[in-house]
């Protein structure tokens, strides 16, 4: 690895990949699946192996190619790893913004409150593994009892909801604070 690349442009780059995605990558099938968006977005492989390599899934001293920081740059939305470079040097408030990843920071029973523009405020509690339930709703389409799906919170961006039930209704996708993005506010779980 170059002396320009150290973890926190790396961490950055997972970061920036992840919101491409939609959610954190955090096990095997979801190495797969990534590596199979990548494959049918760009045209280029980028392998299983490599990116749990990269995450840290599995240990070891290999260091990524240019080649395939190139592509996870182009994946993310840059023309290459020099302009997600010097995106990163410019202070890009969209890849160094704090988040949440589910599987890895929060803890069955935490709650995560949510606010975002027009006074909308919820309140969902973990349920274990990116499952959490609506336990208080002001403001909002979402209501007491309603489910979903989330991996990555990131502050100040819209947060993507999958396997939204809704009352009576089949699962769906959601965005909430699509203009003007979420804050959000962990709250633990009393022991």
């Amino acid at each position: 690895m170059s002396e320009d690349i150290n973890k926190e442009k790396l961490a950055a780059l997972r970061l920036s990949v992840e919101l491409r995605l939609g959610h954190g990558v955090n096990t095997p099938s979801e190495f797969k699946r990534l590596s199979e968006d990548i494959k049918q977005q760009l045209g280029r492989a980028i392998s299983q192996s490599t990116l749990m390599r990269l995450w840290g899934y599995v240990n070891s001293t290999t260091q990524p190619n240019a080649s395939t920081l190139d592509a996870l740059s182009i994946y993310a939305g840059y023309h290459d790893f020099a302009s997600f470079n010097t995106n990163i040097n410019e202070g890009s408030d969209t890849v160094l913004s704090e988040s949440i990843n589910v599987d890895s920071d929060l803890s069955p029973r935490d709650h995560i409150e949510l606010r975002w523009s027009g006074n909308h405020v919820v309140l969902a509690r973990h349920l274990g593994g990116a499952q959490f339930v609506v336990e208080h709703s002001e403001n909002s389409k979402l209501t007491v009892g309603d489910t979903f799906t989330c991996h990555l919170f990131i502050q100040g961006q819209p947060l993507y909801l999958d396997n939204l039930v809704h009352q009576s209704m089949a699962p769906r996708c959601y965005v909430c604070g699509k203009s003007h993005g979420v804050n959000f506010k962990v709250i633990p779980a009393v022991k």
